[in-house]
Formats: structure tokens, sequence, C-alpha cells
């Protein structure tokens, strides 16, 4: 597996920065990982963007979603065009917001729910977890075979992250504060905790969803010694 990170912030970017997006290659599909602020244009600078598999949201906050609508006019210009037919399949929770609203108006998804349970995309596998969020959110784990990803979206502590975390080759977790914002009411896992369970599972590590208000100091300061973590780059490919 391949993965992109198309944006690392949250819940907005810094300048020339993007929220949260990836894109994941599997060994047969081509899947994107929520949709957020500035995103499709990084997508556009990897592959097609109508040609992608599937368009996976994990919940519909608008740093994770607010991109949608825009894919879907860069579909219509393509329609009007003549140069794409069909719709894209979204795997995502039913939620009560606007956006979501909105963006179930457009002709140009295929818009699955998920509610947990498991889907099957070629050679792929889709494995949905419920989260700890204000926001009905889901993380997925990705099997293709060979190698095993999981994504946590946006989390604090619950008992699916030892779903995503246990067996996993590679993990994206959600590090949106520092230890000391940190509160069992919170919203996001601290990145002293995203750390804590990959060396308790021994998966790489990937931590993004960061916040801008917090420097690239403080947050490799709280991460600690490098072991097998890294601070999630954009534009960047990590061979997983």
């Amino acid at each position: 597996m391949k993965l992109t990170v198309l944006g690392k912030y949250g819940p907005y970017p810094k300048a020339d920065g993007a929220t949260s997006g990836y894109l994941l290659k599997t060994k047969d599909k081509n899947i994107v990982l929520d949709m957020g602020s500035g995103t499709f244009s990084r997508l556009s600078e990897f592959v097609c963007p109508e040609t992608i598999d599937a368009l996976v949201i994990s919940h519909f906050h608008a740093d994770h979603s607010s991109d949608i609508p825009i894919f879907a006019y860069y579909l219509q210009n393509l329609e009007n065009r003549g140069l794409f037919k069909g719709k894209i399949k979204m795997y995502c929770p039913v939620s009560d917001c606007e956006l979501y609203k909105y963006i179930s108006s457009f002709k140009y998804f295929d818009i699955i729910n998920i509610s947990g349970g498991a889907i099957e995309l070629g050679k792929t596998k889709l494995e949905f977890y419920e989260m700890k969020h204000p926001e009905k959110c889901y993380g997925v784990k990705v099997l293709d075979g060979e190698r095993v990803f999981s994504y946590t979206g946006d989390t604090n502590e619950c008992p699916s992250l030892q779903n995503l975390f246990e067996g996993g080759d590679a993990v994206l977790a959600d590090g949106g504060l520092l230890e000391r914002d940190y509160k069992e009411s919170s919203p996001h896992l601290s990145v002293k905790k995203c750390v804590e369970k990959s060396k308790k599972w021994g998966n790489r590590l990937i931590i993004s969803h960061l916040c801008p208000a917090y420097t690239e100091d403080e947050i490799l300061n709280e991460a600690g010694t490098k072991d097998k973590w890294e601070i999630a780059q954009e534009r960047k490919e990590y061979v997983l």
C-alpha cells in the first residue's frame, strides 16, 4: 500500500496547508479518505479525481468533508463536456448536518451509509469502527491481502481503537491535541496517547490532524524519542 497525505491539519489549515484528506493506493484500488478544505486540488496532483474507486468520509465536520462539493462541481464540468458518466462510490455515516444534506443533493455520488461492519472492493476489504467524537464518526481498517492499514478519523479514547491498532502494519492517527490540553471529554486524542498506543501494539504510526496552534517543536517534544512514529507531511507518499 501507499499513502499520500493531501492535508494534515485540523480544524483549520496553516497557510499553504490543507485539512484532513488522504489518498490510499492498495494492491488494486485508489481510495480517498476524507476530503477536507484544500485537498481536492492536492488530489488532482496525484490522480485524475474521477478515476478513484471510492471516497470514504469518516464524518461530516467541515475539516474532513468541505471539498466534496468542489469535487461534485468538477464532475459536473466533466459531464457537461462528455468526459464523465456514472457515479463515485462514497462510504459515509448518516448525518443531520446541512453539509451532508447538500452533498446528498448531487447526483455524482453513490452514497452508501456505514454503521460498522465491512465491505469489499475487489481484493481490498474495509472494516468500519465507530469512534468517540461529537459528530458520528467511523475509523477504517483497510486490508488488501498483503498489508493492513488503519485510519482513526477523529476520536478520543474508545474501545474501537484496539480494533484499529491491533494487527495493523501502519496507523494514521488523530493527534489533534497536546497532552496539556487533553481532557476525558476532548474530541481528539493527544500526540502522547497516539505514541503510547503505537508502542503497545507495535505499529508504524503517522500522526496527523495537527492543530496549527501548536509549533512543530511542541509536537515533536511530546512524541518523544523517535521510534516507529512520524509526523505527517503534506504531499508526501508513504510506502506502508
